[in-house]
């Protein structure tokens, strides 16, 4: 791999990683994660067959499509762990050794 392709590559790499970083920290942060996941759920439906904004040549790739997909369901299944694992933890029963029991 030539090394100016490398660099793109590995740039493209590290934007999507600290994405995904800010992404869970919101959903973490977020008072509603079921409710962030129905809004979601409301953006997927609304984004035409998942086709990014990108410049035409690239636009109609079958391959850009099917990684905006994937990666788009990736972060669906993503956020529904997040959501059932903060709904679950806020719903747990107190512990005996609580004060404010």
């Amino acid at each position: 791999m030539d090394r100016s392709l490398e660099e793109a590559l590995s740039g493209l790499q590290a934007q999507l990683h600290v994405y995904r970083l800010a992404l869970q920290a919101l959903v973490r942060s977020h008072p509603d994660p079921a409710g962030l996941l129905q809004c979601w759920r409301r953006v997927l439906d609304e984004a035409p067959d998942y086709v990014p904004l990108a410049p035409s040549d690239v636009r109609h790739s079958p391959l850009l499509r099917e990684q905006c997909q994937a990666y788009a369901e990736d972060w669906t299944a993503e956020l529904v762990d997040l959501a059932t694992s903060l709904s679950a933890a806020a719903d747990a029963p107190a512990s005996r050794d609580d004060p404010a029991r």
